[in-house]
């Protein structure tokens, strides 16, 4: 799409769902679709300003890659729109995606075959020895492409995963967790860090919260579309619903319960990051301190509690019993005492 330069009618190309600006063509461009024609004026008897941009023949073979690897991407956010990924995975899918496709050029995915694949992943690991979570990701954000958005049997591109690496979940002590709380005056961070402990929850978890989501009633915490778009519900802590109140009372928050600086938009997680990293440092913890600790600390302190294993697992929204059992490696009960610790010496 090319016009005369015209502020008014870029702003209207910039709402479009997929507009992207090529520097390469100077010109905007859109998937070519039928309804994309009709919602541009294109088959109206009164067309909008905009004229299509040159045939793709008529372009230098470096430009039409340029949109040819644009177009796909475009297709490839799509497809993650509507299967309903969440913001954080579609960011980082599309970002894993768009460095595969950009390596690949000049030839599209579907020139590829599974051994092209397996020698960008041996390059990949060569040259920038990324980190087992890293190369999964790779590996799904590319098996999306191929098996979601043009449908080849998942068998074509199965493609080999890293050895999986099983940290132990670091965690806080009881007397850490406390002066840490202690020690954090903030109504908003301090609300934040008591439900990162206080129910286990999940950072993303913590930012998507609506106020509507605490029910003092019934005295519960409602997590809705969790990780595997999973609802649970949780138990209120009394201290943590007292806590609440002032919270509300004092920020007066509309939607969402945590919002950042400028009033509807939601808090940050790299906001959030900076807090218990603040408060970790006025606690005097030495290690370095992240939320997803408090709800590992959170878990580990329920079992050296007595437990059960199966009441944490729902708690947590794990899908499986195995996921919750690495919690048992680190309670202190569950481990026996020395033998050295039985000698008269």
């Amino acid at each position: 799409m090319r016009f005369p330069f015209d502020r008014a009618l870029i702003r209207e190309v910039r709402a479009l769902p997929d507009a992207r600006w090529s520097a390469t063509l100077k010109c905007w461009h859109e998937p070519d679709t039928a309804e994309m024609r009709i919602q541009l004026g294109l088959e109206c008897a009164e067309p909008k300003a905009v004229r299509l941009a040159k045939p793709l023949d008529d372009i230098p073979e470096h430009a039409q890659t340029t949109l040819e690897s644009d177009l796909v991407l475009s297709r490839y956010k799509q497809h993650l729109i509507l299967r309903s990924y969440s913001p954080y995975t579609q960011k980082n899918y599309v970002q894993a995606f768009n460095t595969f496709i950009r390596a690949i050029v000049p030839k599209s995915p579907n020139d590829l075959q599974k051994e092209d694949i397996l020698k960008y992943m041996q390059d990949l690991i060569q040259d920038k020895q990324p980190s087992e979570s890293y190369q999964n990701l790779i590996i799904n954000a590319i098996k999306f492409w191929y098996e979601q958005v043009v449908k080849q049997p998942r068998t074509v591109y199965d493609l080999p995963r890293p050895r999986k690496r099983e940290p132990l979940p670091k965690v806080l002590s009881l007397k850490q967790v406390a002066v840490l709380l202690k020690r954090t005056e903030n109504l908003k961070h301090r609300s934040i860090l008591m439900l990162a402990y206080g129910a286990g929850l999940r950072l993303g978890e913590i930012l998507g919260l609506k106020v509507n989501d605490i029910n003092s009633q019934r005295m519960i915490i409602r997590i809705n579309r969790g990780k595997g778009k999973k609802d649970r519900e949780l138990p209120l802590p009394e201290k943590l619903l007292y806590l609440l109140r002032g919270y509300v009372s004092l920020y007066k928050p509309a939607v969402l319960l945590f919002e950042g600086q400028k009033k509807g938009l939601p808090y940050t997680s790299r906001s959030a990051q900076q807090v218990i990293k603040q408060a970790a440092a006025r606690a005097g913890i030495k290690r370095p301190v992240t939320m997803h600790m408090l709800r590992h600390s959170y878990a580990t302190h329920l079992l050296e509690a007595g437990t059960d294993i199966r009441y944490i697992q729902e708690a947590l929204g794990h899908e499986s019993i195995r996921t919750t059992e690495v919690y048992t490696h680190v309670a202190k009960d569950r481990k026996p005492a020395s033998p050295l610790d039985t000698l008269e010496i």
